[in-house]
């Protein structure tokens, strides 16, 4: 059961490691405040849609990485804001043919939904892209290593 609100997440130690010019992308305040404020959107959508596979921005997805790196906090963000542990699965789109065409249905059903629960979509922060970013879904086993495949080297 949530104990805290999305919009409560301190998001403040991953911006700062996120405008790091050395270990961060070095962004501007103002492009980190947007991309922080989208990020919880995200987490949100995935909140009220937790066995779809939600597919982030490009730059809402590298922020998501930045705080899935602060190991300790995200663990505990995950389970007081949204009461489960959010994994994120890297390979989406990477296995074969049919995965990219499912990652690219997920990506316009993902853009939907967001309009659908925020209004229109801010493009800056939402580009369309080729290849859209990974998913975020809620893990439902214990043994989730062995929940989808990995790709392998085709050597």
């Amino acid at each position: 059961m949530p104990v805290m609100l999305i919009e409560d997440i301190d998001l403040e130690p991953i911006m700062v490691k996120v405008m790091d010019k050395e270990e961060g992308l070095g962004w501007s305040l103002d492009f980190t405040r947007k991309v922080a404020a989208e990020y919880r959107k995200y987490l949100i959508l995935c909140k009220e849609n937790p066995d779809f596979p939600m597919v982030p921005s490009v730059f809402v997805d590298d922020f998501w990485h930045f705080h899935i790196l602060d190991t300790l906090k995200y663990q505990d963000d995950c389970e007081k804001a949204l009461g489960y542990f959010l994994h994120h699965f890297p390979y989406f789109g990477m296995r074969n043919k049919e995965d990219a065409n499912n990652l690219k249905k997920a990506w316009e059903e993902s853009r939907n939904l967001y309009e659908s629960r925020f209004g229109k979509i801010d493009e800056e922060i939402w580009p369309k892209s080729r290849r859209c970013p990974n998913c975020g879904r809620r893990c439902k086993r214990v043994d989730s290593y062995a929940v989808w495949d990995r790709p392998r080297l085709a050597i």
